[in-house]
């Protein structure tokens, strides 16, 4: 039962970060442009602010859960005196959350620097970092479908 609802957190902490990274950059940032030039940095800053929030305890609860639900299995194939042999898409889905992981960081640090360029009104500087940020968010998404795929198809080989 544990082990079932820690794979529930898993994936409902996964959906919300994927999610939330395909709607930024499917939905919210390109309609945008119906509201004045002026106020659209300053949507984006108060929406990504609030989405990197969930991100955070999603990272975390996806981390923990994670390690938990890998140290359970580990710790039942010890217990039956198996070997344990992690399946492929385990592989792919802990090397690309750790990349990812550590691609939110970095864009935690850009959206720091992006918060700065706003207070001064520094509208080109401004925009470099909402498209590294952008770039950087795409990377995390195209990462997180493969996570996803890999997963998907590992369940059902």
């Amino acid at each position: 039962m544990l082990y079932a609802i820690l794979k529930t957190v898993h994936l409902l902490a996964v959906i919300a970060w994927i999610g939330g990274m395909f709607f930024m950059l499917a939905c919210l940032r390109p309609s945008l442009g119906v509201i004045d030039g002026a106020a659209r940095p300053q949507l984006m800053s108060a929406v990504m602010a609030r989405f990197f929030g969930v991100v955070n305890v999603s990272t975390l609860a996806v981390l923990l859960t994670g390690l938990w639900m890998f140290w359970s299995a580990w710790r039942a194939a010890a217990g039956s005196g198996a070997v344990f042999s992690m399946p492929p898409s385990w592989h792919v889905m802990i090397v690309f959350g750790l990349v990812m992981m550590g691609v939110f960081g970095h864009v935690q640090g850009l959206f720091k620097r992006l918060k700065s360029a706003l207070q001064v009104q520094d509208g080109a500087n401004g925009a470099a970092l909402q498209e590294r940020i952008r770039k950087a968010v795409l990377a995390n998404l195209v990462m997180g479908v493969i996570v996803v795929a890999a997963m998907k198809l590992g369940a059902a080989a």
